[in-house]
């Protein structure tokens, strides 16, 4: 996962050296080796994780790394220490699987975080630190980190995996580009989303609106024709056939 995450980041950053992040995955996983205890449980090995990356080697969450795509990226929260929740768990997760620990992300609605898959699933929020809790603790834990909106499920606690993982890092990406008016950045990402998820019909139909916003409208054409052939009655069908017209005529091919 960290290899596919920082080939998309190599798109963005051409400078950056791929083995040079992958050797301080390695370097962090020979010290967390030392500093969880082999005969750890679930909590005592998220703990112990913690303590040795968030407190340890300075990896937690700050409030700015929402302004900035840098959280988004593995290597820039590699280099800073810092990042979003999700990039910050897959450091822990590359970490605690180097040396052999059973973790798994959890992707809730609007946070990230870790569980050890052990025999009394264990939970870890590296974004913040402290100490693990367990399944039964999870709904106050998180009421309390993410405010009075937020409604917990049981089935928010599922693991997810690698694939789901890359996916949402790419879709906070396309999400802040978007807010920021960046549409060919956008386009990039939600091109690199359709090669995790290739039968997203929905990205399909994004990255269509995307190109004819970026004035692509040849392949705008393209995406659209497939989406509708992909989704025969989908419900904004009136909108993308409008969107298909117009492309078609804007690229020659109505005559």
């Amino acid at each position: 996962m960290a290899l596919a995450a920082l080939l998309f980041a190599l798109d963005r950053h051409p400078e950056l050296e791929i083995l040079h992040y992958l050797g301080m995955l390695d370097a962090l996983a020979e010290g967390a080796a030392l500093a969880v205890p082999r005969d750890a449980n679930g909590m005592e090995a998220l703990e112990a994780l913690g303590r040795y990356l968030c407190d340890g080697e300075g990896y937690r969450g700050k409030p700015q790394v929402y302004t900035s795509t840098d959280g988004c990226f593995l290597d820039r929260t590699l280099d800073r220490r810092t990042g979003l929740p999700i990039t910050l768990s897959v450091v822990y997760l590359e970490v605690g699987w180097r040396i052999g620990l059973p973790l798994a992300g959890v992707g809730m609605p609007g946070h990230f975080i870790i569980k050890h898959e052990g025999v009394e699933a264990a939970f870890f929020d590296p974004f913040t630190g402290g100490r693990a809790f367990r399944a039964s603790e999870c709904e106050a834990v998180l009421s309390r980190r993410l405010g009075a909106g937020f409604t917990f499920h049981p089935e928010y606690l599922a693991s997810v995996g690698r694939a789901a993982i890359l996916y949402r890092m790419l879709n906070n990406l396309k999400g802040m580009y978007l807010r920021s008016r960046k549409l060919d950045l956008a386009l990039w990402a939600t091109d690199r989303m359709l090669i995790v998820r290739p039968d997203s019909a929905s990205d399909l139909r994004d990255r269509g609106l995307l190109y004819a916003a970026t004035q692509n409208h040849t392949r705008a054409c393209l995406d659209f024709g497939s989406y509708l052939s992909h989704m025969p009655s989908p419900p904004d069908a009136p909108l993308v056939q409008s969107q298909l017209h117009a492309a078609r005529s804007r690229s020659g091919w109505l005559n």
